[in-house]
């Protein structure tokens, strides 16, 4: 899984030919992702997702980008590793990077949901569970 990880990270970062969709924009942060660096297992869905912020954060950090894990059947998805990085979409060398699973986040809308209607990750999910691959 680690390796899987890295490797859909390095992905993003040699795809010359990545033809990134901007799923959603908040103003804030921008998120895309390459529906052709979507990969299906069964309802699992794995995909690298550039966050690219409008403004470089205290902490220099311009882009992110994360190895996601989204599982379709179950309305859920996670980070599986994560990438900083001081210019915007993912470029040059990351500041930092990290391999750690996040909680699973949901985005069923549904009571107990913990991703509400309208927000980024929920159209994130949508945007992967709807992919072609």
């Amino acid at each position: 899984m680690r390796a899987f990880a890295l490797a859909l990270l390095a992905l993003v970062a040699v795809s010359a030919r990545a033809e990134l969709t901007k799923v959603v924009d908040t103003g804030d942060v921008a998120y895309y992702v390459d529906p052709k660096t979507v990969t299906v297992d069964g309802d699992f869905r794995r995909a690298p997702l550039i966050q690219n912020f409008a403004k470089a954060g205290a902490d220099g950090v311009r882009s992110q980008k994360l190895a996601l894990e989204v599982d379709c059947s179950t309305t859920r998805l996670r980070s599986v590793a994560s990438s900083w990085y001081s210019e915007p979409m993912a470029a040059g060398k990351p500041i930092e990077s990290k391999e750690v699973d996040s909680d699973w986040l949901y985005v069923a809308p549904k009571t107990g949901s913990n991703i509400p209607p309208g927000t980024p990750y929920r159209y994130v999910w949508e945007f992967v569970c709807r992919a072609i691959v």
